[in-house]
């Protein structure tokens, strides 16, 4: 029965990690819209000072990717 105790702990382990990366997720899908009504406000803006922050942009795809990731294994 340690058997299934483990699979039990491994199906619980997924679903939580599953329920994290839809938090993760809904974080995310709210940044990019926040970044998106930001830039529309730049935009109108005459003097646009534009600051490359790779990590920070780096560290946004990861996120997304394991967003997806987790979105594919879902299903």
């Amino acid at each position: 029965m340690v058997h299934d105790d483990e699979v039990t702990n491994l199906k619980e382990s997924i679903k939580n990690f599953n329920n994290l990366s839809s938090i993760e997720k809904k974080n995310l899908i709210e940044s990019i819209e926040m970044l998106w009504l930001n830039a529309g406000i730049k935009k109108k803006k005459k003097d646009i000072n534009i600051k490359t922050q790779d990590n920070e942009n780096i560290v946004r795809i990861r996120q997304l990717l394991a967003a997806a990731w987790s979105e594919d294994l879902k299903e």
